[in-house]
């Protein structure tokens, strides 16, 4: 059996590990399903990547055994499988650099999770720049923090193999709201995950400087924050902290960035970590509109079903693939200054949101902010959504008019003690937007 999907929907097990890795090298493509997420949105994507089998070592929705008896795709238990005596070795195969490895899941517009076929070459060109960059010893520890859908899985799947290190995996909901006792117990030495979830140790642990034996932090998947690095330095006691810039759709990570202590002071201007330069194999352009374009050997085939073809785009014979980032040049490397959907314009003036939240975030007390405009009622304002406590607004207020021009100071800022986060530990900006959006429309 040959390039046949294989759906995975599995916790961190063992008999997942295995599983994972005998897709690869049978030459089969791996489809990694989350147990956690609702069963119709499994069921969707279930329907887009079309496997041939789903191997599972936990209990699975009857809707989703139901749509697997009709469409005739195997379900299986994998446990059982690994269980029984009677074990066939299969022969390793050679691969193409073009067949297909993995297929993860992108939200999409209309509400169905869009499908991205990674090729070996996509991913695997990621991989040599890590090893190549990323000071990676032998017999290291990786924390296996997200969950497998999540692409950035990617990353330690194989570099643990490659250096003959180990897992720790992030087992319990415990694991996920204080990571800290796993890390410490297993000796973890790297992590890779969103800044975010340094965030939230802050949050728990502001002051407190926690002993670890961390020597590499991967920050990717958010902007990283100048105050999240400091924490990273003085806190966690990390030596190695690098910042990478990537997407699903360009195989896993495309620029990077290695932290030093001064970029705290040298950015300052800016509130965020640069994303540096790009990983070899890697083509930027740059639109008039400051968007970025990527090319090269990690642009992935495309969306599984043809949609979202207009991302892709033929320019002088070179295929590129529309990010939706803005991007621009300061000191020699690149900042990501948010998105093309976040550039709103008030009063007839361009704003960049993420502009705003970096000068909230430097008021006293606020952990994190999103910010949103709002067009009910025939007005539009600027919204500040802040994880906080207790903040003075007003003196807020008055904070923001010594940094920023009258038309990009929020109008109304609602506080909450925690904001909602999803799968992958990342603010949940959508989820975050309709929850202020709901509490607008019942205050009108």
């Amino acid at each position: 059996m040959r390039n046949k999907r294989i759906a995975l929907h599995t916790t961190k097990s063992f008999e997942a590990y295995c599983g994972i890795f005998s897709i690869f090298l049978s030459g089969n493509v791996w489809v990694p399903l989350n147990p956690t997420q609702p069963a119709n949105r499994l069921k969707d994507m279930i329907k887009v990547a079309e496997p041939q089998m789903i191997l599972t070592d936990c209990k699975i929705d009857e809707e989703i055994l139901e749509h697997a008896a009709k469409e005739k795709i195997k379900v299986l238990n994998l446990q059982e499988i690994i269980g029984k005596n009677d074990h066939k070795e299969f022969e390793l195969c050679d691969f193409n650099y073009d067949d297909i490895a993995y297929i993860m899941f992108t939200s999409g517009s209309t509400g169905v999770p869009k499908g991205v076929p990674v090729s070996h070459e996509n991913y695997i060109n990621f991989i040599k720049n890590a090893i190549e960059i990323l000071p990676l010893g032998k017999y290291e520890v990786f924390f296996d923090y997200h969950d497998f859908a999540f692409d950035i899985s990617v990353f330690y799947l194989f570099c643990v193999v490659l250096t003959e290190s180990a897992f720790a995996p992030a087992i319990s909901a415990q694991d996920k709201i204080w990571p800290i006792e796993n890390i410490v117990k297993n000796k973890v030495s790297v992590w890779a995950t969103v800044p975010s979830s340094i965030s939230q140790i802050q949050s728990l642990s502001e002051k407190e400087k926690i002993e670890t034996h961390i020597k590499l932090m991967f920050l990717c998947g958010e902007p990283l924050r100048l105050e999240t690095l400091k924490y990273c330095y003085e806190n966690l006691g990390i030596k190695h902290v690098f910042n990478f810039y990537g997407l699903t759709e360009t195989g896993v990570e495309n620029f990077y960035h290695e932290c030093q202590q001064d970029d705290i002071k040298k950015y300052s201007n800016q509130g965020y970590v640069p994303i540096g330069k790009p990983l070899k194999g890697n083509s930027i352009l740059v639109t008039k509109d400051k968007e970025l374009l990527l090319s090269g050997c990690q642009i992935t085939p495309g969306y599984l079903g043809g949609n979202g073809h207009e991302k892709f785009e033929l320019i002088d014979g070179v295929r590129f693939f529309h990010t939706g980032d803005i991007v621009e040049t300061y000191k020699d490397v690149v900042f990501c200054k948010g998105r093309m959907d976040s550039q709103v314009k008030i009063g007839g003036y361009r704003v960049e949101l993420m502009d705003i939240e970096v000068n909230v975030r430097k008021f006293v007390g606020i952990r994190e902010t999103v910010c949103f405009v709002d067009n009910s009622n025939s007005r539009t304002r600027i919204i500040a959504v802040l994880e906080s406590k207790n903040i003075d607004k007003k003196a807020l207020k008055l904070f923001l008019v010594k940094l920023l021009p009258h038309y990009m100071i929020p109008k109304i800022f609602y506080e909450f003690e925690i904001l909602p986060r999803n799968n992958s530990g990342k603010l949940d900006r959508a989820n975050i937007i309709k929850l202020c959006r709901q509490k607008i429309d019942s205050e009108n």
